[in-house]
Order: structure tokens, then sequence, then C-alpha cells
């Protein structure tokens, strides 16, 4: 985007490169991409910073407004909101939303339901935590979408939270760090926290290409969810709280190889935003 620019005002905004007379000279469309800025800047075409769009979800947004930046270098597009739009009419559409991923959760395992009351045929325990949790998130999700009181409040609902600590990186083969009596990790001052979810990963690989992870964790990207955390320890859990069945690992040993074991902060997700998934390790049949 560019704005022609003439005796220190905007004359017009530029959406994409075209044909333009300036100064009784036409240019061609390519000059928008093929010149450099001082260069565009001479005939009086600056680029423009473009703003960030406000979440449509959420507000309506005035018509954007342009200034030519201090320097002279650049216009600057501000977008601003016009108005809130009616609660009641977004929590609607996000109730509507979450009873639509809750549905389509559930089924792919409905005709385990089916076959048991046809046929008497068990259905397995993980498929039955597997909908349980499906429904308690759902559950879960519903009161927050009511509960919220105007829409920032509902905003928070919707917005996953960072973690404190990006990342941190431990030795998987030290008893100090990884304790299989007490299920816990030892990094001081981590500052990870209950629910927060992590990627787990280990740096080392034997002569065979095989992953050697703290035992009782699985390696090449693992997602698991913060449990028990105190300022130099925690715990991990396949799932997070709002699930409604978070248990700790039982970890059983430290690792074979390996002093970079790195657990990376994917931050604390929302209820609305996480939920459980058929072939996470928690459900997988």
């Amino acid at each position: 985007m560019w704005a022609r620019v003439a005796d220190g005002s905007i004359q017009e905004i530029i959406n994409i490169p075209r044909i333009i007379t300036i100064g009784g000279i036409t240019h061609p469309r390519t000059m928008f991409t093929l010149w450099t800025d001082a260069e565009k800047k001479e005939i009086g075409i600056l680029p423009v910073t473009k703003a960030n769009h406000l979440d449509g979800q959420y507000h309506t947004e005035n018509n954007p407004s342009y200034a030519i930046d201090e320097d002279g270098n650049a216009v600057t597009e501000t977008i601003t909101k016009a108005a809130d739009k009616t609660l009641a009419d977004v929590k609607t559409q996000q109730l509507i939303k979450i009873k639509t991923r809750c549905n389509n959760l559930l089924a792919n395992t409905d005709w385990y339901v089916t076959r048991k009351y046809e046929r008497s045929v068990a259905i397995p325990d993980k498929i039955i935590a597997f909908r349980a949790a499906v429904l308690t998130v759902y559950g879960a999700s519903k009161s927050a979408i009511n509960g919220a009181a105007n829409i920032d409040a509902l905003k928070t609902v919707n917005t996953n939270g960072t973690g404190a600590t990006a990342s941190i990186t431990v030795d998987g083969t030290s008893t100090g760090v990884v304790s299989a009596s007490n299920n816990t990790i030892t990094k001081n001052s981590h500052g990870f926290v209950d629910d927060e979810c992590v990627y787990y990963e280990t740096d080392t690989r034997d002569a065979s290409d095989a992953d050697k992870p703290i035992k009782g964790l699985v390696d090449g990207g693992q997602q698991y969810y913060v449990h028990s955390a105190t300022t130099n320890t925690f715990k991990l859990s396949l799932t997070p709280s709002h699930y409604g069945d978070e248990a700790a690992i039982s970890l059983t040993g430290v690792a074979d190889t390996g002093d970079a074991h790195i657990f990376t902060s994917l931050g604390i997700m929302k209820t609305v935003n996480d939920w459980p998934g058929e072939e996470d390790l928690a459900y997988k049949v």
C-alpha cells in the first residue's frame, strides 16, 4: 500500500500497483515494485505502514485514517474501534461454535456407545475417559462464555495466556533433576505454572537414531501440562485440569543419555481453546 502526497498532505491511498500520472508524467505500475523508496518519494509516493485490524468477532471498525510520519518518509494507517458488537449475539455465536466442536469430537466414538447398547460390548476405558473429558470441557466452556459480563471479559475467556518462561533445559540423566520417587523434575526458579502446556524434546539420539527421553515421557515433541508446580520443581500430566482427569505422570527413571532435555512453553490454554483429542496419549486406544 502506498500514499500519494503533495504539498504536505495525502492526496490518495493506492492499494495495488497501477499506472499513475503525476505532474504530467505517466509512470508504469512496475514503478511501485521496482523503484526504491527514495525514488518513489521524489515523485510524492510514500509507503504506508498498515495497521492491524481489530478482531471482527467482537468489534466494528471506523474507516482507517492516515498521517504522514514526522520524518516524511512514510505514512501510517490507524484503525480505531467504532463499537463493540452486541454481547448476547457474540455469546450465541460462540456457544454454537463450542457445541458443534463437542458434537464433532464425540461423533467418531459414538459407534462404541451404539455397540454397547446393541451388543453389550464394553466401551474401552480410554474412550469413556475421552468422552467424559469432551463433555467436561464443553460444560466449562459454556459456563465461561455465559459468565462473561462484557465484551472485554468474553475476549479474556477466549485468549490464551503466555508462560513466564519460554523454555528450560535440564540434565535428564541426573537423579538430582529427575525424581522417580516423587515424579518431579527439578529446575530452580523454572517459572512454569500449573496447566501450562509444554513441549518436550531431547537433543540426544543413539546410534540407531532412537530417542533417549526421561523414562515415563515421550520424546519427539510430545505435549504435556505442568502439574503440582512449586518454585523449583514440577510434575507433568497428559491432560490439564479443565479436562477433569489430570494426573501426574509416573517417571520411572532418568534418561539414558543427554544433559539437554528441553521443555518449551506453549502458553496457558484457555478452556474454550483446548479440547481433548481421540489420538492424545491419554485417550488413544
